[in-house]
């Protein structure tokens, strides 16, 4: 969701970015990490919850790219889903990606490890500078985090927010 990670990390410029909500999904930490990485987030059908977080229009060729960079079809799968944007109200279907089953993911929400603070502050980050709404981040704010888990986000990526005007 961090909008550096496309652009900086992964060379992509969406054509277009905007906030937006998918109904009936939630934000899971149901795929393991390692010790520096206790877990990644993914979408998660539930019925009862929403799930925030930006679109991004890009070429067909980027989306490979994406999906190439997230593991997919090993740690993710991409699946459709419905969501709303927040800027104009359009409902649209898109991709997310969502945990694959196997034996790095955590079947039950209660057992889902604890994201590090740098990656819960990726999260964070990315949600004010997307437009998500203040309930969401605040939701963000106020995940646990893994205290074991390396700290902030580097520098770099923060200088790269200020020279976007965010």
């Amino acid at each position: 969701m961090h909008p550096a990670v496309f652009e900086r990390r992964r060379g992509i410029k969406p054509s277009r970015m905007s906030p937006a909500v998918a109904p009936g999904w939630r934000l899971a930490f149901d795929l393991r990490g390692g010790p520096t990485e206790p877990s990644f987030a993914s979408a998660r059908p539930d019925a009862r919850r929403e799930l925030y977080g930006t679109l991004y229009d890009v070429t067909p060729a980027d989306w490979a790219r994406v999906c190439a960079s997230e593991g997919v079809p090993f740690g993710y799968l991409a699946v459709p889903v419905r969501c709303k944007r927040l800027d104009d109200g359009e409902i649209e279907w898109a991709y997310t990606l969502a945990a694959t089953p196997g034996p790095l993911r955590v079947a039950v929400e209660k057992d889902e490890p604890v994201p590090s603070e740098r990656y819960l502050g990726y999260l964070r980050e990315g949600a004010r500078l997307s437009g998500l709404p203040e309930s969401w981040c605040c939701y963000l704010d106020g995940m646990s985090r893994d205290p074991s888990a390396p700290l902030p986000i580097p520098a770099d990526d923060s200088a790269w927010a200020k020279s976007r005007g965010a």
